[in-house]
């Protein structure tokens, strides 16, 4: 029956890609099926039915996709910072429960109606303050990434197939998601950890890891609620003050950007396009990769641990000894060299400085997002502006 599932979360993506753009806010209309899709969504599903009871295979719809570009609520989210600060994943969970027996419609953001996996998931995080894109591949692209179902917390996004069913990790190893045709949203139990997961993204912090009021915005806990050390570096680094909520090691790694930016004479705009793909790629965490020798022995940080490709680091930068390999491990996990790397690239970049942002941070990285790192140019200017008052 997961398996049937599967197919049907996976079918029922892919005819929404079919579905016509939307050109108003997600939350402003609900969109409805044509007569025709729903046909052939209905012999999709009735085909798959069919197979309910065949043996499964081991991993044979198992999805190939891996955990996109990260993004990150300890420094922003779509809704912006002061949501996604105050709201916890306990929240999230919460406001999931109200619709426990919505039905499941193709396309639907309408509780009043029905709702789809996506619709389900943007209505939910709307509820709690959080704006959040309307399908499932866009939804993927926020939040931090968690590395396992085993380091999930309750508020966590679980993306399966290669990023054509979304849900919402209860806890205790169960999930709430708008399944299919025919069935309502529920509490379930998180098929997931058998296979088909995809990525696990954090949009709001778990309850621990939320600061009081009266806290200070540079320090604090990692966006998992866990204590991360910065890399050592040859001298002690002053960071300067910023009213971007950073915990002090994403201060401490937002300040060595901004001091190669000034110690290169490049102008502050450097330091915003650099910021912004940092805060994209990694939520400014170092992060290391299972499939690269030596990264994690390079890290402060253990929990910080990507799947994606051969990335590594604050930029996520490729180093599998390939062509299109950035350098070495120890470049890319190292501040001031991985710095270095995406400069060097930048101003190879005819008339970068007059570009939008995220076009010319999507020309460094050639990311599968190429518009995701649009979303941090307010918060990557006022980094920059602040930290560049104490740089050398």
């Amino acid at each position: 029956m997961t398996e049937t599932i599967g197919r049907i979360a996976q079918i029922h993506a892919r005819l929404a890609t079919l579905a016509p753009t939307r050109a108003t806010a997600p939350t402003a209309s609900t969109s409805r099926a044509t007569p025709a899709s729903s046909g052939v969504f209905a012999s999709a599903l009735d085909q798959a039915l069919a197979t309910a009871d065949a043996p499964a295979s081991t991993g044979a719809a198992a999805a190939t996709g891996t955990e996109s570009a990260p993004a990150t609520s300890a420094v922003g989210s779509a809704a912006g910072v002061t949501d996604a600060v105050r709201v916890t994943g306990d929240d999230v969970v919460a406001a999931a429960r109200t619709y426990v027996g919505v039905p499941y419609v193709w396309g639907g953001t309408d509780p009043a109606v029905g709702m789809d996996c996506s619709g389900f998931v943007q209505r939910v995080f709307q509820d709690v303050g959080v704006d959040l894109p309307r399908l499932v591949r866009e939804q993927m692209t926020h939040g931090t990434p968690v590395a396992s179902l085993a380091e999930a917390k309750p508020g966590d996004l679980l993306i399966s197939f290669g990023g054509e069913h979304i849900a919402i990790y209860v806890g205790d190893g169960k999930a709430i998601d708008a399944p299919v045709p025919g069935k309502t949203i529920q509490v379930r139990d998180a098929w997931e950890k058998y296979g088909n997961l995809t990525a696990i993204r954090r949009i709001v912090p778990d309850a621990a890891a939320v600061a009081s009021p009266g806290a200070s915005a540079g320090s604090g806990t990692g966006a998992t609620g866990s204590t991360v050390a910065v890399a050592a570096t040859s001298a002690p680094i002053t960071v300067g003050a910023t009213s971007v909520p950073l915990t002090a090691d994403q201060k401490q790694y937002a300040q060595q950007i901004v001091n190669r930016v000034k110690e290169r004479g490049l102008p502050q705009r450097a330091a915003e396009v650099a910021l912004a793909t940092a805060m994209q790629e990694s939520n400014l965490r170092m992060y290391w990769n299972p499939k690269v020798a030596g990264s994690e022995a390079l890290t402060p940080d253990k929990a910080a641990r990507g799947v994606d490709g051969y990335s590594v680091g604050l930029f996520q930068q490729q180093v599998n000894g390939s062509m299109f390999s950035w350098g070495t491990v120890s470049d890319a996990m190292s501040p001031k060299r991985s710095t270095d790397m995406f400069l060097d690239r930048l101003q190879t970049i005819p008339g970068w400085q007059q570009l939008p942002l995220t076009v010319a941070a999507q020309r460094v990285q050639v990311s599968a997002f190429p518009d995701a790192y649009a979303k941090w140019e307010g918060q990557a200017r006022q980094l920059a502006r602040d930290l560049s008052a104490v740089a050398p």
